[in-house]
């Protein structure tokens, strides 16, 4: 019977629900699913991974390679040919192939290898972009979920407050004037525990965006982290970025001398043969020319002059970002350092008081609205402090991820 029960279960099942099921399974084996605890390793590697920046850098570094290895060589042409003289009808072929002059192959296929070097770089500094970006949006993600948290203690205290404001309310009026504020405010203070709710949702989309992953399955959820060390600034000294416009700038150098050689002659091969006829002899000639590119010499000038132009300009634009990054370098350094001391102010002497004024005023009966107020104030005090000190880290995070946008060397 047991069987039999089972086997109908089975065969009541419908194909387009058996297929629901396994999709659903599917989904549900996928990485940070909805309410699942994600490391910040895990999330990482998933970025580096999956994220589109990172697998558009390594196509185009494939792209590069595959090209490096091949010859500024036109391609050969071969003729055929056909002559009639009278009723006689000679065939024939003819072979033909231009040769660059040798430096002009030898720059291009310079140049080529080194923007397989710059593609290198680029990867490299992507993907270090990417890590830092993965690191900045996992805290994020954990920072949104802490300041709900911290939102609902704050209300939590809040109605502790009221509750005790109430008990003595009954006969004062400016007290009951009191309740009534602190009810309003404990109601804009839900509106911003579902504003909150909403932006930890948000983040949690944007991270799944980053990831290429499933906005409605990928809805990790973040643990607390250390706070992130500051890069040294010795290793914030050659950075990836400043290595693409170098092996850029290596590039235009090779395209400025091939175009320099564009003054010098190329070489043109050709070889025909003809078959005789009754009236002439079986022929084959063998052509060897050159070209005479300077007596148009304003053109080979112009291409020159061009490539001269655009390695100028390369230059100046690495001037330029070697001084945006030393001045930036040096910004977001002090910003870093304010931030570590605003936060230790915060941790060492600003909540270590509101916890001893709490402990006091638990102490004091509330006999009237001076301490009454008192009372909510400190209540409030060290969820807003709290509150101040996720700020200011979520400031310190997002300074850190754009040294470590700089940072040479890898993370251990």
């Amino acid at each position: 019977m047991q069987r039999y029960m089972q086997s109908f279960t089975l065969n009541r099942i419908k194909p387009k629900t058996t297929v629901i099921i396994i999709l659903a399974l599917g989904l549900y084996s996928l990485p940070g699913r909805a309410g699942e605890v994600i490391t910040r390793e895990r999330f990482v590697s998933l970025a580096l991974q999956e994220n589109l920046d990172s697998k558009v850098a390594a196509a185009r570094v494939s792209s590069a390679r595959a090209t490096a290895g091949s010859f500024l060589l036109p391609a050969p042409m071969v003729g055929f040919t056909q002559m009639r003289v009278q009723d006689d009808v000679a065939a024939g072929f003819e072979v033909s192939q231009s040769l660059p002059f040798p430096s002009r192959i030898s720059h291009d296929r310079s140049a080529r290898q080194i923007e397989v070097d710059a593609r290198i770089a680029a990867q490299r500094s992507s993907e270090r972009e990417v890590d830092a970006q993965a690191r900045l949006l996992y805290f994020q993600i954990w920072q949104r979920q802490e300041r709900v948290s911290l939102l609902q203690e704050k209300k939590r205290a809040v109605e502790q407050h009221i509750k005790l404001a109430t008990a003595g309310a009954r006969s004062d009026s400016f007290q009951k004037i009191h309740v009534i504020k602190a009810e309003s405010e404990l109601d804009l203070l839900e509106n911003e525990v579902l504003q909150a709710t909403q932006e930890a949702r948000e983040i949690q989309i944007e991270a799944a965006r980053f990831v290429n992953l499933d906005t409605l399955v990928f809805k990790p959820v973040a643990t607390e982290m250390p706070l992130t060390t500051l890069p040294r600034e010795l290793d914030l000294v050659t950075p990836l970025q400043l290595e693409v416009p170098k092996l850029e700038l290596a590039v235009l150098r090779a395209r400025e001398r091939e175009a320099n050689s564009a003054r010098f002659p190329d070489l043109n091969l050709r070889y025909r043969e003809t078959d005789g006829t009754k009236m002439s002899p079986r022929t084959s000639e063998l052509m060897i020319g050159i070209t005479l590119p300077f007596l148009f010499f304003w053109e080979a000038d112009s291409v020159s002059e061009r490539a001269t132009s655009d390695r100028f300009i390369a230059e100046l634009r690495l001037q330029q970002e070697q001084k945006n990054f030393a001045a930036e370098r040096a910004l977001l350094l002090s910003r870093a350092y304010a931030f570590q001391k605003q936060l230790e102010q915060i941790r060492e002497r600003l909540l270590p008081r509101a916890e001893k004024r709490l402990r006091l005023v638990h102490n004091l009966a509330p006999r009237d609205l001076e301490i009454l107020q008192d009372h909510r104030e400190t209540m409030e005090l060290i969820p807003d402090l709290k509150l101040k000190a996720l700020e200011i880290r979520g400031q310190y995070e997002a300074v850190v991820a754009d040294l470590k946008k700089y940072e040479s060397r890898s993370e251990k």
